[in-house]
């Protein structure tokens, strides 16, 4: 089994310590468009995908620009930036019909940051958004993205392009269920599901404990299937498992090495204002945990879930 590529955090930390004999995996070479031309930064100050070039001299404050440009399929990319610290990337409506994780990304662009740098793009699958659907043109976006090869479509191409360009030291890919993992027949929903990166399991199950001990811990006395767990569950069988090496935070893991997670809320009993506050609870604690320090607008509000 070819060894599990280190996050950039970890690595860091075993230099530091002087750890030795660390491999790391390289980097797939960026994906190309249609025509075939390579998802390398151009001249003209644009990558493949359409966006700026990454510059690595950061200056504190927030952009917005489009990738897939005058497509279909264009959608805005959001980065808040604080000067200094490392990288965290969200995704929201990569299925167009998850609500509340959409909500939440879109969230996540007004937060305000004081480490780090934050790359949002709320409505990454933004046809399917527009038409509530959970797939777009081009089938599920989220199979999209074969570990170790070029992603099979020109909007995963494009969002792989932005996600290599930036390597963050952690992705968060925002999904919402119509049910409870364990609980509802082919369900997934309160599960957090983690990239095979090195460290990406640890932070998922400590993510899982701070939510249930921390932010649904009064909803949970009266609901305890509400709890949640982070993969990889053992005695569930996930439908979708076959086809995980097909999504985009496990490219990211393996590919790139990055710590990263599918983070699936329920809809079920929630409406979407609540399911909103569960995934910025969540994604706040993942990004704090990476070196990506926000200020959110739910940092001061109470809970709007039941007790």
């Amino acid at each position: 089994m070819a060894e599990v590529p280190l996050s950039r955090r970890r690595l860091l930390a075993s230099t530091a310590a002087g750890i030795a004999g660390v491999t790391i995996a390289g980097c797939l070479d960026g994906a190309g468009d249609e025509s075939g031309s390579t998802g390398s930064n151009g001249s003209d100050g644009t990558n493949a995908s359409g966006g700026p070039d990454v510059d690595e001299s950061r200056e504190a404050g927030r952009e917005t620009y489009a990738i897939m440009a005058d497509t279909r399929y264009e959608t805005t990319v959001h980065v808040l930036d604080s000067g200094d610290g490392p990288t965290g990337m969200v995704l929201g409506g990569v299925h167009g019909n998850e609500v509340g994780g959409i909500e939440a990304a879109r969230l996540a662009t007004e937060y305000g940051l004081s480490a780090g740098r934050l790359v949002v793009i709320p409505e990454t699958n933004s046809s399917a958004v527009e038409n509530e659907g959970r797939e777009g043109p081009n089938g599920d976006l989220n199979r999209q993205f074969p570990v170790g090869e070029e992603p099979t479509t020109e909007l995963a191409r494009a969002v792989w392009d932005e996600i290599e360009s930036y390597d963050p030291a952690c992705l968060i890919d925002m999904h919402t269920s119509r049910g409870i993992l364990g609980v509802d027949e082919g369900a997934v929903g309160q599960a957090i599901f983690p990239s095979p990166a090195e460290g990406a399991i640890e932070d998922g199950q400590q993510a899982a404990e701070y939510m249930n001990e921390e932010v649904l811990d009064e909803f949970l006395e009266s609901n305890p299937e509400y709890a949640f767990r982070s993969g990889p569950v053992e005695g569930v069988e996930i439908e979708q498992s076959d086809e995980v090496d097909l999504m985009a935070v496990t490219k990211a893991g393996a590919d790139l090495g990055t710590e990263g997670w599918i983070t699936e809320v329920t809809y079920k009993g929630f409406d979407v204002d609540q399911q909103t506050f569960i995934h910025d609870r969540l994604t706040t604690w993942l990004l704090a945990e990476n070196g990506v320090e926000t200020e959110s607008p739910f940092d001061d509000q109470p809970s709007p879930l039941p007790s």
